[in-house]
């Protein structure tokens, strides 16, 4: 059977969109103003009513999806966002098995096998520079950016794996080497594939952060880079369902993204 699932991204119960912004962000209740949004995903499986899971094979379309990997972009260009291109993607495409499907499940991210290529050869659409770290060989699995009143320069969220082996020994050509791989995996096991959809929620990403501020914190940037020692990420890791070293305790449940 084909199956295609929207996504859709909010900030709080508004749409989003380049070119507006939006008040009452975050612990501040800051205004916001995006810049980017763009997220990989993959491991994308169906849940079966009894529980069981059921891969989705993702269509490869030359442009977004590849080898199971999709990326999704919600940003067109417009307004202060200035990285990516002017299309978007806000949906997946693949095939399964016929059967009864009641759930979704996948990972954020783009997987070890993949984090690691050589940008300049690799296929769409793991070929944009714009979403991947040089200085650390590997890909940004979201990259989320905006403007708020007390960081007009703006507040960057981007998600990746930390503390990587330098090349040669572990960081080329697809191997292992990161202590952190901050894949957050995303399970919504109530989501009716012909009505549903999926969304992206930065106000429930951002709320229990500090939009307004930075953590002055030696050699951690504005923002969050995904660095185990920025206080900055541990509110962002919570609500994506990661363990950060800044939380007292274990992660709270994902509630970054959510079935309609």
């Amino acid at each position: 059977m084909e199956v295609a699932i929207p996504f859709e991204a909010r900030v709080g119960s508004e749409p989003f969109a380049c070119g507006r912004s939006y008040a009452g962000v975050g612990t501040t209740g800051t205004t916001y103003e995006p810049l980017d949004f763009r997220v990989f995903i993959h491991d994308v499986r169906l849940v079966t009513a009894g529980g069981a899971e059921v891969p989705l094979e993702l269509t490869q379309d030359g442009r977004w999806q590849h080898e199971g990997t999709a990326l999704l972009d919600f940003a067109d260009k417009s307004g202060q966002c200035t990285q990516g291109t002017q299309a978007t993607n806000l949906r997946i495409t693949g095939t399964a098995p016929q059967g009864d499907y009641t759930g979704l499940r996948f990972k954020l991210g783009v997987p070890e096998t993949q984090n690691h290529l050589d940008v300049s050869t690799a296929p769409s659409p793991l070929n944009d520079t714009s979403l991947y770290w040089s200085w650390r060989s590997g890909y940004l699995f979201a990259r989320i950016e905006g403007q708020t009143t007390g960081l007009p320069e703006g507040h960057f969220m981007h998600l990746g794996s930390t503390d990587c082996a330098p090349p040669p020994e572990g960081q080329t050509n697809g191997t292992a080497g990161c202590t952190f791989g901050n894949r957050p995996e995303v399970a919504l096991d109530s989501l009716d594939l012909e009505t549903g959809k999926v969304v992206l929620d930065l106000g429930a990403l951002f709320a229990g952060s500090n939009l307004d501020e930075n953590a002055v914190v030696e050699n951690t940037a504005v923002g969050c880079m995904s660095q185990q020692t920025d206080p900055d990420c541990a509110p962002l890791f919570s609500r994506m369902g990661l363990t950060h070293r800044s939380q007292e305790g274990a992660p709270g449940p994902q509630a970054f993204i959510k079935a309609e």
